[in-house]
């Protein structure tokens, strides 16, 4: 489950008739956000009704997205000849000097080459139209890395407690996760939660970490103390839990996103995959189809004009979402829950003086008037983004080290012995220094 915000749903709506006839019966309106704080619920929207409404939000699954474009080409495109669906294949190679790729298909196994004019990489974290770039441009930069985080998500009966149609976080809901809770259709909700890596190994119960449903079940009983639940929901959560593995995801990080010379334009995660933290890798993915779009129409589909202004204005959209959501969120959670209710505070003052006080940059993340650049950018300001970064990067840094043997974890034991001879010592050596000093006189 995803949520478009105003940039998603402005692309999306910026193709007549695409939202209503084809996904707004999909998904889920929201209405109301909240946030809680061990039991205590803060909301904010209809429930609420002194507070500021939530920006426009509507939950859906990515899956019906895909969908909806699928059949809204199919249904209308009036020269289908333009159109021939290639499902179950797999993409295998570019070849850029000649613009033509090689795809096999996965029933088949037959492989065939087809010619293209304009090729668009939206072929997820591990692009192979990505490569093409890597191999033709000297000066491409990538970085691709994990988001640090490990997750699970289950699909449960909603409590009575939230509404059908609202988004709630979840800071600390259990011991060093974080979790967010979003609405679906049937009176479910979609909860998950996350844990960064550093605190996997010696952070997470062994109870979360059991291959039984009731040693699990008992623990978000006992723990968990956002909602309550049946009896029979949290058995059903921790059913679901117990058999997936945790997830891991990637992110990625480019300097261009085209090339004139391969004819090609990367967008969604093969250009920016992200931390799923704020909810914003599909937004600005379709933000990304929306905007080439424009340019192919501003520029009359001169491609001279159009590539190389796609990268001017995508780059620092995708690589501030990117950067944003790794680091808006900090590692160490004593931080991380200061600079949550620094933002709370911030909004209150916000709300009654808005002439004076920033929002947080939480609360315009996804807003139509203002771009990821912008959250980047006040973030810088405020100053959570610069503090963050540094506290993820140490803590991210001393766990590699630890991970690959670079750093040997010291034993207590030894690190105690050592503390307590370097405490007696000091005093002796300054004591002996003294006594020769004062003899050699």
């Amino acid at each position: 489950m995803i949520g478009l915000a105003g940039h998603g749903l402005e692309a999306v709506r910026s193709i007549p008739g695409l939202y209503e006839n084809y996904l707004s019966n999909v998904g889920v309106k929201l209405t109301e956000g909240s946030i809680f704080i061990g039991s205590k619920k803060l909301s904010m929207g209809s429930q609420n009704k002194n507070s500021k409404e939530i920006p426009e939000g509507f939950i859906v699954d990515r899956n019906f997205i895909v969908a909806a474009l699928a059949r809204y080409a199919k249904d209308n495109l009036q020269d289908t000849s333009n159109y021939t669906s290639k499902y179950n294949t797999e993409l295998l190679y570019v070849d850029s000097s000649n613009q033509r790729v090689l795809i096999r298909s996965k029933i088949t196994n037959k492989e065939e080459y087809i010619p293209y004019d304009l090729l668009v990489g939206a072929d997820g974290i591990r692009s192979t139209v990505r490569e093409a770039l890597l191999k033709r441009h000297y000066d491409f930069e990538l970085h691709v890395n994990d988001i640090f985080n490990t997750f699970k998500a289950v699909h449960i009966q909603r409590p009575e407690c939230l509404s059908p149609s609202g988004i709630s976080f979840l800071p600390g809901c259990l011991p060093n996760f974080n979790g967010i809770v979003l609405p679906e259709t049937g009176n479910l909700i979609n909860l998950s939660m996350g844990v960064s890596r550093n605190h996997f190994e010696n952070g997470v119960s062994a109870d979360l970490k059991s291959d039984d449903p009731k040693v699990v079940a008992e623990y978000f009983k006992e723990n968990f103390k956002a909602f309550q639940l049946e009896e029979e929901v949290y058995l059903d959560w921790a059913t679901q839990w117990v058999n997936q593995r945790w997830n891991r995801t990637g992110q990625v990080h480019c300097n261009k996103y085209s090339s004139l010379e391969c004819k090609i334009v990367l967008m969604g995660d093969s250009a920016h995959a992200t931390s799923p933290s704020i909810g914003m890798g599909m937004n600005t993915a379709l933000r990304d189809a929306q905007k080439l779009f424009e340019l192919l129409e501003k520029y009359d589909d001169d491609l001279k004009k159009v590539l190389p202004q796609y990268s001017i204005d995508r780059v620092p959209e995708g690589n501030a979402l990117s950067d944003i959501a790794l680091n808006l969120y900090c590692f160490d959670t004593s931080v991380q829950m200061k600079s949550m209710l620094k933002g709370i505070i911030r909004s209150g003052l916000h709300y009654m003086l808005p002439n004076l006080v920033d929002p947080d940059p939480q609360t315009i993340i996804g807003t139509p008037e203002n771009t990821m650049a912008d959250v980047y950018q006040m973030s810088i300001d405020q100053g959570t983004l610069t503090k963050h970064r540094v506290v993820n990067d140490r803590i991210r840094q001393d766990f590699f080290e630890k991970e690959v043997g670079m750093v040997k974890e010291k034993k207590e034991g030894k690190s105690l012995m050592k503390r307590s001879l370097l405490l007696v010592g000091i005093p002796v050596l300054t004591a002996y220094a003294y006594t020769m000093l004062i003899g050699g006189k």
